[in-house]
């Protein structure tokens, strides 16, 4: 994966603008975590938030929605931890479509790789690869 893609981590709990920065780049919504995003970091991502409506709080920043490449948000929900065929497929799609360097040899063995993490971790439910 690091071929294409610098994994970074934001705690939101303990980092410092750590909120504002999940808020963000979330789009303001809240569908557990983990979660992830892709971006495109060739321009800004984050841009101060447009003024809230009367009675709204406004939050810090607002995503670029160009910079944002795919997320863990798929047809069934937030797929952080992508354990069943749903979100693996849903993952998978993710890092197929934003690859640069990475093969398909290597996304088969990323999705092989995946599919074995699930079974070991929740069995059946997992289905097949």
């Amino acid at each position: 994966m690091a071929k294409d893609f610098v994994l970074v981590k934001v705690d939101q709990d303990r980092m410092t603008g750590g909120k504002d920065l999940a808020s963000g780049l979330r789009a303001g919504k809240d569908n557990g975590i983990p979660w992830f995003v892709l971006l495109d970091a060739s321009q800004p991502i984050l841009i101060p938030a447009p003024p809230a409506p009367e009675g709204k709080k406004r939050p810090a920043f607002h995503r670029r929605e160009a910079a944002i490449l795919a997320t863990a948000d798929g047809p069934e929900g937030n797929v952080g931890c992508p354990m069943t065929q749903v979100e693996r497929a849903h993952f998978m799609e993710c890092i197929r479509t934003t690859r640069k360097a990475i093969t398909d040899n290597e996304l088969a063995v990323i999705a092989a790789e995946l599919h074995q993490y699930a079974v070991e971790t929740i069995g059946k439910e997992a289905g097949e690869s």
